[in-house]
């Protein structure tokens, strides 16, 4: 009875696992959202700036949303970066802040690509200068 019980145990693990973007269990590319912010934007289709570093402390921003994305096949960090774009842009964010990727086993391959960031919308414009800041526009 207890094998029993530790099997199901392990199913219910790995099928749980199975849901996060970062899983080795997905088997389609995966974007998975996590609001921070009770307000809502709507979509634009205005260019994202995605950037690894944080914004600085003089920047007036909300946090909309920590995004986790995982692809299931061989690709690069660029692909990723995109996702993340996009994905801001249905939130109508100004900008994903504290984007990185990495590869890791997932799906279909040994090393697909994966990444994660947080989407921001600016709330004073003046308060931030992208072109001083390292990222690209998506």
């Amino acid at each position: 009875m207890k094998r029993i019980q530790s099997a199901w145990a392990l199913v219910l693990m790995l099928a749980l696992a199975g849901c996060s973007a970062h899983s080795p269990f997905i088997a389609k590319g995966t974007t998975d959202t996590a609001p921070v912010s009770q307000e809502k934007y709507a979509p634009h289709s205005n260019p994202v700036f995605v950037a690894a570093a944080s914004l600085p402390p003089t920047a007036q921003y909300e946090v909309l949303a920590q995004i986790e994305v995982g692809k299931v096949w061989y690709g690069s960090g660029t692909k990723v970066l995109q996702t993340l774009a996009e994905r801001g842009r249905q939130l109508g964010a100004d900008a994903v802040i504290e984007a990185k990727t990495w590869h890791q086993p997932s799906g279909w391959s040994w090393a697909a690509p994966h990444g994660s960031g947080k989407a921001i919308k600016i709330t004073e414009k003046g308060s931030i200068n992208f072109s001083t800041m390292e990222g690209s526009w998506c």
